[in-house]
């Protein structure tokens, strides 16, 4: 149950550090109905794992589990009052602090790692202008 424990490590971790405004009726995580109508400004949680390498070749051995979860932040566009995209990176500031360098994540006794954080210039998506923060990761998983 790696895969899963891993992401419900970052999946409780992002519920307890939303952003100011953002409650978890404003993120939309995977394989769940969600309709943005309205929001001003809201969330899409996604986690990819990357690689898993051997760490031995017993049953009782660790892998090496990488990868990433990303969240995207999304706000209405063309906004005229003057604040443009302030809200969106505001949010971004405070999920990338939440998820800082080294920062440990636990679920089920799994722990799991943040390396470092990415954050893209932003670009339109339909109504919405989105920019990602992709956090990388690294943990180590039992085989049993």
């Amino acid at each position: 149950m790696s895969q899963l424990n891993i992401k419900q490590a970052f999946v409780s971790h992002l519920i307890d550090n939303l952003p100011t405004g953002v409650t978890i009726d404003d993120v939309s995580f995977e394989n769940k109905r969600f309709d943005p109508t309205g929001k001003a400004l809201w969330l899409a949680a996604y986690y990819i794992p990357a690689t898993s390498e051997m760490m031995g070749k017993s049953p009782t051995d660790s892998d090496e589990e990488r990868g990433f979860y990303q969240v995207s932040v999304f706000i209405p566009t063309n906004i005229e009052n003057g604040t443009y995209d302030n809200s969106l990176l505001q949010a971004i500031d405070e999920i990338k602090a939440a998820f800082s360098y080294n920062t440990e994540l636990v679920y089920n006794e799994q722990v799991v790692n943040t390396l470092n954080t990415e954050i893209n210039s932003g670009n339109y998506s339909e109504s919405w202008y989105q920019r990602d923060l992709t956090i990388n990761f690294l943990t180590f998983t039992n085989r049993g």
